[in-house]
């Protein structure tokens, strides 16, 4: 561990703003320098990624560039960048989430000096579009308290008995069923009754024999071993008759 003496100040001193290139040339010549071990480079290197996550500033905090002159801190840029139906929200933050920044960042290029001042501008612009996310949800909330507050007035004041007019869903499904069971069953049971021929009242007159035929060969008899099924609404006769040929 003795090998890290080299890269410790580097810790305490503040994120620099030099350009990537020298920043990545200095760590260079320190490592050929100090020729750091296996484990000091992973330690290293752990320490130089975790420093990627800033922490929030509090509003009074003032700005490394003044954007004007009654604009000096993080509160007063807020102020100045929200809208005025923002400003009477009353739900500003004691502090700004600033965004992220590594030790060596890439974002300006590889020869550009890192731009502080848009750094802050972008953690502004962030903390305003949360403001408004908030505001938004807030409008949002309010209009569907009042929407249901309406809805449950209304049927109060347009009907006092709603229960009185109104028929019952139960009951209108339990008719509705009842019937079609009724209309089921009355069918199956006129399929199952055998047709009946309704005789002629009788006379004194003596039948023809056109009607004696007529009557003899309307209901045929059947030979043993088979089965009419035409009583019952099936015009088929079963034949289970075991018959052999020589």
């Amino acid at each position: 561990m003795w090998c890290t003496r080299w890269f410790l100040p580097l810790l305490l001193l503040p994120l620099p703003t030099a350009p990537p290139y020298f920043l990545v040339l200095f760590l260079l010549t320190l490592a050929l320098h100090a020729r750091p071990c296996f484990y000091c480079i992973i330690l290293l290197a752990a320490l130089f990624l975790s420093s990627c996550y800033w922490q929030s500033f509090p509003l009074d905090s003032q700005l490394s560039i003044p954007w004007a002159d009654n604009i000096t801190t993080f509160s007063e840029a807020l102020n100045a960048t929200m809208l005025p139906h923002l400003t009477t929200f009353g739900s500003t933050p004691p502090i700004v989430r600033v965004a992220d920044r590594c030790w060596c960042d890439f974002a300006s290029g590889l020869f550009e000096p890192y731009d502080v001042q848009k750094w802050e501008k972008d953690s502004i612009q962030r903390a305003v579009a949360h403001i408004e996310r908030q505001w938004k949800q807030s409008l949002e909330s309010d209009t569907d308290v009042s929407a249901n507050a309406t809805a449950e007035a209304e049927p109060s004041h347009l009907d006092p008995h709603p229960t009185s007019t109104t028929p019952n869903v139960a009951t209108i499904r339990n008719e509705t069923l009842s019937s079609i069971f009724r209309s089921i069953f009355n069918i199956r049971s006129n399929k199952s009754q055998p047709s009946q021929i309704v005789s002629p009242p009788s006379t004194d007159t003596t039948p023809t024999p056109e009607t004696l035929t007529e009557t003899s060969t309307i209901e045929p008899s059947l030979p043993p071993g088979q089965f009419d099924m035409r009583p019952f609404g099936f015009e088929l006769i079963f034949d289970f008759r075991w018959s052999r040929r020589p």
